[in-house]
């Protein structure tokens, strides 16, 4: 059975290194660009909605790197297990993840 890998990383340097080194070892997925609920909304338990200055401009290192793969159930543990090792089991590079079953996939991934 296919399984759908989701890891969520804090978008940095160190998010795109495990990128590069996870394509080097064969691995194949989709990364998006995807900003958290908490970069989105007003501080609702602070002083104010004023959006921040440093939120409007465009080189300011916002948001997260969504990387979903499709993987053979038989290969998800070794992959999980490269993920943990290459974020310090998200200590170093702070995020997430999650797998989903899948019941039906067609197409070449």
């Amino acid at each position: 059975m296919k399984q759908l890998l989701f890891c969520i990383l804090d978008n940095n340097q160190k998010a795109e290194t495990l990128l590069r080194t996870l394509s080097q070892e064969g691995y194949n997925g989709t990364v998006m660009n995807t900003t958290g609920m908490h970069h989105v909304l007003p501080d609702v338990h602070g002083h104010g909605t004023a959006i921040s200055l440093a939120s409007m401009v465009d080189d300011y290192p916002q948001g997260n790197l969504t990387l979903f793969i499709i993987i053979d159930e038989e290969n998800l543990e070794q992959l999980k297990g490269r993920i943990r090792e290459l974020t310090g089991s998200f200590k170093d590079i702070p995020g997430g993840m999650f797998v989903l079953p899948l019941s039906s996939v067609e197409g070449i991934f």
